[in-house]
């Protein structure tokens, strides 16, 4: 007999309140509950108030262990190996029948670390299939772990590596049902200004479309989605669009392709479905997918921001190193066309790439300073596993130390600092405080703002929200007060 406490997803404590749910694990849960196996979410809804990290682990192992579950279902990235690992170990202290397994972007490319220390199975790749198949195996009798696709697994010692499981085709993406958003904690559904950078709204995320067909160094998305892209229907995407808006009041949607502007027919689809419930939104773009009329579409629309990947101010970083495929020329023209449609832009940079100089650096300062976005965001090339990057870098990297990595910077940052740019921490820091007021700025005199506080409902709440934002994230920062 199933229970659905019998198969828990565990959301890490570490990430608790970020803006952004976990998209993933919405679809795997929806994924077995559709076909017979429902099952539980633990996240931040734990607890009606916010609570330290080392509680937080302590409450969501006490809630696993008082629920019994068959199977415990871990998703993880780089930062968060320790944190699973030691979970995973607190956990198999108190109940070693019970089984484990991780999924997600890190066990993909490196999963012999995690079945190293302490997990029973690893899924790589896309998961919703392997899952099913596998807790199948659970409730059967012979529990043939070698029959299931993309399952990797330990054995008296030795790793087994099942063969790779085909990614979903659009059919099988279109059969599935509405995600399981009951399961998680409502609180991602209130206001914050971080679904769409610098806007105090109700916002959701919406995932219209899977893969990537480019293969920047730094990115390993390709080896998780693949590089062929799959559609949602518009259908399936308006009956969660209109899901979120009637359930959650909805009034802001944050699209979270890797590159949502590929495919004008897709981009024109999609933006039908947010204008016709009056949604703003925003979403991730390349600055050699879009062109005047794409832009003037999406604006009509509601489309209030749109990311761009800079990366670098140098076109030799961007040819020889990332693999970009852009050039200068049509990074100034991407944010001169959204200056026009008065859309917004957050400008992401990396530095400290294998053989940048201090010259290109510099150029890399210069095109920021030339765009004028209203946000920038500056981060430190980090070498994931399983990134060209990586192999850039080449150095082996232990997995308590890329479990320290951050784009921020961390006292690993020089160690596999290959560019001819020093005190790397420092220099971003500094890029921060530069481009950190000039943020804020944009965001107080926005008449979009205005005009957003002046037409939507729950103004006290949103006023509040900036308010306590702009102390805690800039003015403290930039003016070194304790927090």
């Amino acid at each position: 007999m199933h229970r659905k406490e019998d198969i828990i997803f565990v959301i890490s404590p570490s990430v608790w309140y970020e803006n952004m749910y976990p998209t993933g694990v919405l679809c795997l849960s929806g994924y077995l509950k559709q076909r017979g196996f429902d099952n539980v979410i633990l996240d931040s809804g734990l607890s009606d108030i916010r609570v330290e990290p080392l509680f937080r682990e302590r409450l969501l192992l006490k809630k696993i262990i008082d629920l019994n579950p068959k199977l415990v279902c871990f998703s993880a990235t780089h930062r968060e190996f320790e944190e699973v690992v030691r979970m995973n170990q607190e956990l198999k202290k108190a109940n070693n029948d019970v089984l484990t397994i991780v999924g997600g972007s890190q066990p993909t490319y490196r999963f012999s670390d995690f079945l190293d220390n302490g997990f029973d199975f690893a899924c790589v790749g896309e998961g919703e299939a392997t899952l099913y198949e596998f807790v199948r195996e659970i409730y059967g009798k012979a529990r043939q772990w070698g029959s299931v696709r993309g399952l990797v697994w330990k054995d008296k010692g030795l790793i087994n590596v099942n063969p790779p499981r085909p990614l979903m085709s659009e059919d099988e993406m279109n059969a599935m049902e509405l995600l399981p958003y009951e399961k998680i904690d409502p609180r991602y559904f209130s206001i914050n200004i971080g679904t769409i950078r610098g806007l105090p709204v109700r916002g959701a995320l919406l995932l219209t479309s899977r893969g990537c067909p480019f293969n920047c160094s730094y990115c390993g998305c390709n080896l998780v989605f693949g590089r062929q892209l799959r559609f949602r229907s518009f259908d399936r995407m308006e009956e969660e669009v209109s899901y979120l808006r009637k359930k959650f009041d909805v009034e802001g949607i944050w699209i979270v392709d890797d590159t949502f502007t590929i495919t004008r027919e897709h981009v024109v689809g999609v933006a039908k479905i947010l204008k016709k419930y009056g949604l703003i939104w925003g979403c991730q773009s390349r600055v050699d997918t879009i062109d005047k009329d794409l832009m003037d579409i999406m604006a009509r629309s509601g489309c209030v921001q749109i990311d761009f990947g800079v990366e670098s101010g140098s076109q030799r970083i961007l040819d020889e190193v990332i693999g970009k495929k852009t050039n200068i020329d049509q990074i100034v023209r991407a944010f001169s066309l959204a200056k026009k449609h008065k859309l917004r832009t957050l400008a992401n940079f990396m530095m400290g790439f294998p053989t940048e100089t201090d010259e290109e650096f510099k150029e890399t300062e210069r095109i920021a300073d030339l765009i004028d976005s209203d946000v920038y965001i500056f981060s430190i090339a980090t070498p994931l596993p399983g990134t060209r990057l990586y192999e850039m870098v080449n150095e082996k990297i232990s997995p308590m130390e890329y479990s320290r990595l951050n784009f921020n910077g961390t006292e690993l940052s020089e160690k596999l600092n290959k560019s001819g740019i020093r005190n790397l921490c420092s220099q971003r820091s500094r890029l921060f405080r530069k481009y950190s007021m000039h943020s804020v700025r944009r965001l107080v005199f926005s008449t979009r703002i205005y005009r957003f506080f002046i037409n939507h409902k729950h103004k006290r709440a949103r006023l509040l929200f900036v308010f306590r934002f702009l102390i805690d994230k800039y003015i403290k920062v930039v003016f070194c007060l304790p927090k």
